[in-house]
This record gives structure tokens, sequence and C-alpha cells, in this order.
């Protein structure tokens, strides 16, 4: 993965180019086809995930006394990060993630980039700030999706 590439990726904001670098030889690309699943919700996270190209669905399973129903949170779109649950223990997945059309996803194994942030505190530094701004302004979409949901299903 090239250093240009990567400075596409809020996640990487502000590393330098050697920083970059370093972590370009960790990524691996993979297509998805429309509906493919990336993860699943509960499973072990293994790998963070960068949306190179297309869209994929953050979806939340439910389970209620009716059934399951599924809630989309998110939609990640290109330069975007998900999945980060491979770098934030417990390390499992909290919602699972669904291709809505044919896509590109980087992966990093997350072992491999905290062994990287336990050698370069800086990059650890940098790349965990800039996650949790993500994870923060998420969260926040979240709430509101949530709040949309549950006032449509007659909830309180």
């Amino acid at each position: 993965m090239t250093i240009k590439e990567l400075k596409k990726f809020g996640v990487f904001k502000g590393l330098e180019d050697s920083e970059l670098e370093e972590i370009g030889e960790m990524c691996r690309v993979r297509t998805f086809g429309e509906g493919a699943v990336c993860f699943v919700q509960g499973k072990r996270a293994m790998e963070l995930h960068l949306c190179r190209s297309g869209k994929v669905d953050i979806v939340l399973e439910i389970t209620r006394p009716s059934g399951v129903m599924e809630v989309t949170l998110h939609t990640a779109m290109p330069g975007e990060i998900f999945g980060w649950s491979a770098v934030v223990g417990p390390h499992k997945y909290t919602a699972s993630a669904r291709c809505v059309e044919k896509t590109e996803d980087i992966t990093i194994r997350g072992s491999q980039l905290l062994e990287l942030f336990e050698q370069n505190h800086r990059t650890g530094y940098m790349v965990m700030r800039n996650l949790s701004s993500a994870v923060s302004h998420r969260l926040a979409d979240i709430r509101e999706t949530l709040t949309t949901v549950i006032a449509s299903q007659g909830g309180t």
C-alpha cells in the first residue's frame, strides 16, 4: 500500500511518511461483491478495515422477543475506518459489516498494528488519537440512529 493512498484515511492523519511506510507493509487489499460480509458481530476481531472503494453497511443485530432486528448504524465510505475492534479490547466485533456494492477493503492485522504501537509510541498515539475521534463521531451518529429506530417502534 502506498504512502499516498494511506494519507487518504483520517486515521493516519499526522503520521510521517516513514510511519506510513511501515503500516503500508502490513496492508492487504481484498475485493468483496455486493452483499458480502466482511465480519460478523460477536466474532473475534482480528483485522482492522479501511474502505478503499465502495460502501459497507455497519449493521447491529438486536434480539427481541419477536425475532432479530437489524439496524444499519453507519455506512462506511471510501477513506473511512471500520472494524476497529481489532485494536481495542475486548477484540470482538460489536456489529457486522456488509458490502452495499462491490468494495475494495484494506485490512491490517490488529496484532501487527498493536505491536508497531508498542515499538513506536508516537505512531500508536497518533493513530489511537485519530481513531478515538472517529469513534466519538460514530457514537454520536449511532445515538441518533437508535433514537429514530426506537421512536419508530413505539418505544420511549
